[in-house]
């Protein structure tokens, strides 16, 4: 059975043709707030980003989650992950061993 997660309260997509700075937007306004979390679609692409975003601050405040990678410091506010671990649904059949906790989520 999936359930929706409730805790949730905002999310928004940002589309647009390549090459017009949507993911430097993203970036910039993600970092504008407390915390937050963004997908790509490619573990390299999400790599290259959770780089720069650790440059831009603490590197103890930013975790990346991917099929082959997980950077989980101890309390981290901004989460970089592939689309595949971006879930938005939580399942009572997940593998507790193999996930990560997400704030009351698993992943």
């Amino acid at each position: 059975m999936i359930k929706k997660n409730k805790t949730i309260k905002n999310i928004k997509a940002l589309l647009g043709p390549t090459n017009t700075g949507k993911t430097f937007f993203a970036i910039d306004r993600m970092l504008t707030h407390s915390s937050g979390m963004i997908g790509f679609p490619l573990r390299l692409l999400a790599r290259e980003v959770f780089d720069k975003i650790s440059l831009r601050c603490v590197k103890q405040c930013v975790a990346l989650i991917t099929g082959e990678e997980r950077i989980m410091p101890e309390n981290p506010k901004y989460w970089v992950c592939t689309v595949e671990a971006c879930l938005l649904y939580t399942s009572d059949a997940a593998d507790e061993r193999s996930s990560v906790d997400l704030g009351g989520r698993r992943i």
